[in-house]
C-alpha cells in the first residue's frame, strides 16, 4: 500500500470526519462483510492520530506480539502504542467517528488534516500540522542528509 496526499477535511460536531474519495481509491475496495472501509485509529508518536488500514494494523500487532513482555521497556511501549487504539468501519457516507478522548489528543476541532503517508494516515489539528511542518528548510535538508545516507558523496543509499 502506497497512499499519498494531504486533505484537509471538516469535522462534524458529532465528531465524523468524511474520507475524501481520492484518498479511499487509493485504497481500494471495502470490505463487503464490514460494510465499509476498515480501520484502527489510534495516538500518533506527535499530536496527531494515526489511522491504519486493518491489514496493516494487523500486520503491526504481529511484530508487537513477537516482543518479549518480560523485558519492561517492551511492555510499556506495547500498552503505550495500544492506548487508545480503537476500530473504525466507514458508515454508508465514507465517515469515521473519532472517539472525544482521541480527539482531545490531538487537539482536534472543527477541522483536520490528514496526510497519507505509505500505508497509514496521520490526523492533524491544523495548528498542530502547521507547527510540525514550520521546519525551516536548512533543517529540512540537514533531516534529508542524515536520514537518507548522505555518504561521503553526498548519495544515500536509497537501493538498500
Amino acid at each position: 500500500m502506497k497512499l499519498i496526499g494531504e486533505y484537509p477535511v471538516a469535522i462534524d460536531n458529532k465528531g465524523r470526519l468524511r474520507l475524501p474519495t481520492a484518498l479511499l481509491r487509493q485504497l481500494g475496495e471495502a470490505s463487503p462483510e464490514a460494510g465499509g472501509y476498515e480501520f484502527v485509529l489510534n495516538r500518533g508518536f506527535e499530536k496527531c492520530l494515526t489511522l491504519y488500514p486493518k491489514p496493516v494494523w494487523e500486520e503491526i500487532s504481529t511484530k508487537l506480539n513477537r516482543l518479549n513482555r518480560f523485558n519492561d521497556r517492551n511492555r510499556m511501549f506495547v500498552r503505550s502504542f495500544y492506548l487508545g487504539a480503537t476500530p473504525l468501519v466507514t458508515d454508508s457516507a465514507d465517515r469515521i467517528l473519532l472517539q472525544k478522548p482521541l480527539m482531545d489528543y490531538a487537539g482536534l476541532n472543527a477541522e483536520a488534516i490528514l496526510i497519507a503517508m505509505d500505508d497509514r494516515i496521520e490526523i492533524w489539528s491544523p495548528e498542530n500540522y502547521e507547527a510540525m511542518m514550520s521546519l525551516d528548510p536548512n533543517q529540512f535538508a540537514d533531516l534529508a542528509n542524515d536520514v537518507m545516507g548522505g555518504g561521503e558523496d553526498g548519495v544515500g543509499d536509497l537501493e538498500n
